[in-house]
Formats: C-alpha cells, sequence, structure tokens
C-alpha cells in the first residue's frame, strides 16, 4: 500500500508503516479519543498500533544502544541542572559602570580609545604622562 492522499481535512492523521510500505492510516485521529475535547487516548493508539502490528513491546537490542542513556549521562545532566539551580539563585553582581553601552564587566576598567563621561579614553593617565 502506498502512501494514503492526505488533505487539510484528513489532517492530523496516523500512520503505520512496517517494512517500509504503508500498513494503516487512520485519518483525522479518527477512533483514537475524543475529537470533540481533542483529546487522544494513549492506550486506543497502543492498541491501534497493535492492531497494524507495528507495536514493538521488545526493543530489539540493536536499537537500546542508540536510545538508552548510559548512567555516566545521566549523571552528568543531573549536575548540571544542579550547577544551572544554584546559579540561578545566587544574587545578580553588581556591574562597574564604565560609560561603554552593553559592557558587563564587574570590576573597574577603562576602554582605551573610548571617551565619555566615564573615562578619558587615552591609554595613559594624563597626570602621569
Amino acid at each position: 500500500e502506498s502512501l494514503p492522499k492526505l488533505t487539510r481535512d484528513t489532517l492530523p492523521a496516523l500512520i503505520a508503516v512496517r517494512d517500509g510500505v504503508v500498513v494503516a492510516c487512520c485519518p483525522q485521529l479518527s477512533s483514537l479519543g475524543d475529537a470533540r475535547a481533542g483529546k487522544v487516548e494513549p492506550h486506543a493508539v497502543e492498541a491501534w498500533l497493535d492492531n497494524a502490528r507495528v507495536l514493538l513491546r521488545e526493543v530489539p537490542l540493536e536499537f537500546e544502544d542508540y536510545c538508552r542513556i548510559r548512567p555516566e549521562e545521566d549523571a552528568l545532566l543531573e549536575n548540571m541542572m544542579r550547577e544551572k539551580a544554584k546559579l540561578a539563585e545566587l544574587p545578580p553582581e553588581d556591574i562597574y559602570n564604565c560609560g561603554v553601552k552593553g559592557c558587563c564587566k564587574t570590576f573597574r576598567h577603562q576602554h582605551v580609545g573610548v571617551k565619555n563621561d566615564e573615562q578619558s579614553g587615552l591609554l595613559l593617565c594624563q597626570e602621569i604622562a
């Protein structure tokens, strides 16, 4: 069976493909839930996939290597989320007003060649030179 013709009236749709061949189509997700409420029932989808014989209850071993998250990756993600949460709790640092728009440095500094109300723009202070 080839891919069924889908139009705006038949979308959304669920299409089951097995071994590269379309074996079932469910236009407008009919019979998968409450169309008026716009809800799809997970059990109905599972039954539809099972009836189309495309539902895998046991994952083939070769797919497990591609899909599973290794324990060290899970630990890294957990650690990164903890660090992100800690950073969000820190109070914002005071930004030093050097007079240059967009500069976010927190320490006293000057921009060479930028003259404004806060700095002369000279590399050396005139008092030293």
